[in-house]
């Protein structure tokens, strides 16, 4: 059977090849009672992809089922490894492009750190719009203004010369018309831009903790190159990021001379790969699942305390496929937004990390392996001795 067409490159249809079940739909949300955990609703994972240029969808997926507002947080910015990892992007922009007095329009603005502080490393003032973003609208002394709402890509939208989207554009039911608009928004100005997503590279090639229900799409290099350039853009450059966890895309219209960067663009040999890690997804899916049941119950039958860290959604959708029974000690997060607070679905209440140097853990289960050496280095400052196991 064969779904819709594809989203990235409109000229294939979309060929099913994995069906994960029921996931979580709200990940982000983290509830304030087990009850109200427990009774979070679920959604249909299934996932297809294009035949030419690898693009991967959730074809089961509900527009309806997710409403984005201030009750989500997916703030990453509580660790020191984003942290460095945002403020090295800022500078790379800053140096990149021309943004001394240009206005940025950031769409999915989370709680607006990175706007924050690309207008002030850059001189820039810009505007930034998300649902989820909590802080005070209006004015901020960085030179952005804040909304908490989605951007309108209408006529109301500020006129910019360079947007920025880090990882929004996967939530979009419509992602190649996002484009499009944007496209349009730009007119005959000079405007450059900056998306950041989850890796498909990395996701459809592992266990997938990071293929979620928020996420609709997923692109690897070449599904991600195929949709900006359809779209009417020209790449400036791509490539992955933070332990390959992410991939970002710079792009233009309306530049004059080459493109910034004289790297090569992703060609058939990186959709082929990409094509090659869907193929055997399903399978290397569900033994992940039954590696991780079976290892907590074996940690446990040792007489062990096992931990996850980490409540984000990788740590969601890992608890909801490997501890559906609850047998884990506890869930620790840096965020103390989600300390004592409910994760959807399972129920597992998050802690304080301190909370370990109490509860005799030999081992600490964590999902992105970009965070290895900030958890370690803190679990030697509170005193903690325990294996570190990456899922």
């Amino acid at each position: 059977m064969t779904g819709p067409a594809c989203h990235a490159c409109g000229a294939a249809e979309l060929v099913p090849f994995a069906d994960l079940g029921t996931i979580p739909v709200f990940c982000g949300v983290h509830w304030a009672s087990r009850d109200e955990a427990l009774a979070s609703p679920l959604g249909d994972m299934r996932l297809a992809y294009c035949p030419a240029c690898a693009y991967v969808r959730n074809v089961a997926f509900d527009p309806a089922a997710l409403v984005y507002d201030t009750t989500m947080d997916t703030n990453l910015h509580h660790s020191p490894a984003f942290q460095t990892f945002s403020a090295d992007l800022v500078r790379h922009l800053a140096d990149r492009y021309p943004l001394k007095g240009a206005t940025v329009l950031d769409v999915g603005c989370g709680q607006g750190e990175f706007l924050r502080e690309l207008c002030h490393v850059s001189g820039a003032h810009g505007h930034g719009y998300d649902a989820m973003y909590a802080g005070p609208a209006g004015e901020d002394p960085s030179g952005a203004v804040f909304h908490s709402t989605h951007a309108p890509l209408d006529d109301s939208t500020p006129a910019f010369d360079f947007v920025t989207s880090r990882h929004w554009f996967e939530h979009l039911d419509d992602p190649y018309g996002f484009l499009v608009r944007l496209r349009e928004l730009a007119g005959d100005r000079t405007v450059y831009g900056y998306i950041e997503v989850p890796d498909a590279c990395y996701d459809l090639a592992t266990a997938g903790w990071e293929v979620i229900y928020p996420h609709v799409s997923y692109f690897d290099a070449y599904a991600l190159r195929t949709i900006v350039e359809r779209a009417g853009w020209r790449i400036e450059a791509t490539g992955p990021l933070f332990s390959g966890m992410f991939r970002f895309v710079e792009f233009s219209v309306n530049a004059d001379g080459p493109p910034r960067s004289d790297a090569p663009l992703p060609d058939t040999a990186d959709r082929d790969r990409q094509l090659a890690s869907v193929a055997g997804f399903a399978d290397r899916h569900h033994a992940e699942r039954d590696h991780w049941r079976t290892t907590i119950d074996r940690l446990i039958a040792e007489g062990d305390r096992p931990v996850l860290w980490g409540a984000g959604s990788r740590g969601v959708q890992f608890l909801h496929l490997a501890d559906p029974d609850h047998r884990l000690a506890a869930v620790v997060d840096v965020n103390p937004r989600k300390w004592g607070r409910y994760l959807p679905v399972t129920g597992h209440e998050v802690t304080d990390p301190a909370t370990l140097a109490e509860l005799g853990t030999g081992s600490v289960i964590i999902t992105n392996p970009a965070y290895r050496k900030e958890i370690t280095a803190t679990l030697r400052q509170l005193g903690v001795s325990a294996q570190l196991l990456v899922a």
